[in-house]
């Protein structure tokens, strides 16, 4: 079980989705909520979340949306990358999208931290993938 998931979706259903098949799956003891990057940002810059990520042994999980208002999935990397992987250096993020685009995939993978690019929305099976993905 992950010490620590962060879900970042700006779509309401998608979250609680999220939320409900990683609680039943018992994937993860918390489950952190966020409705766009620029506030996902915010909670990993604050002081009081670095301090009590650092003390945690296992890896922090991204579930990261791509399109979204205010600060996009593109935007989040872009600032995770420059900013918060020398701190999260361990943190795997799973882009979660209903893109299909060829062009989203192949950009994804210039993130070192994205570790896959899955179809909205969440599934059990998927969790099963991703403790693959992340335990590798």
């Amino acid at each position: 079980m992950l010490q620590k998931v962060i879900c970042v979706d700006d779509d309401p259903i998608a979250l609680l989705l999220s939320k409900l098949v990683i609680s039943k799956a018992n994937f993860a003891s918390q489950i952190v909520t966020c409705v766009n990057g620029e506030e996902a940002v915010k909670y990993l810059e604050n002081p009081e979340t670095i301090e009590e990520n650092s003390n945690s042994e296992q890896p922090l999980l991204i579930l990261l949306d791509l399109n979204m208002p205010v600060m996009d999935g593109w935007e989040f990397l872009e600032q995770f990358s420059s900013k918060l992987q020398d701190i999260y250096n361990s943190t795997k993020i799973i882009l979660l999208s209903s893109s299909i685009d060829p062009n989203d995939i192949k950009k994804s993978k210039d993130f070192s931290m994205v570790v896959d690019f899955l179809p909205k929305p969440l599934t059990k099976e998927m969790l099963i993938l991703i403790s693959e993905k992340i335990s590798q």
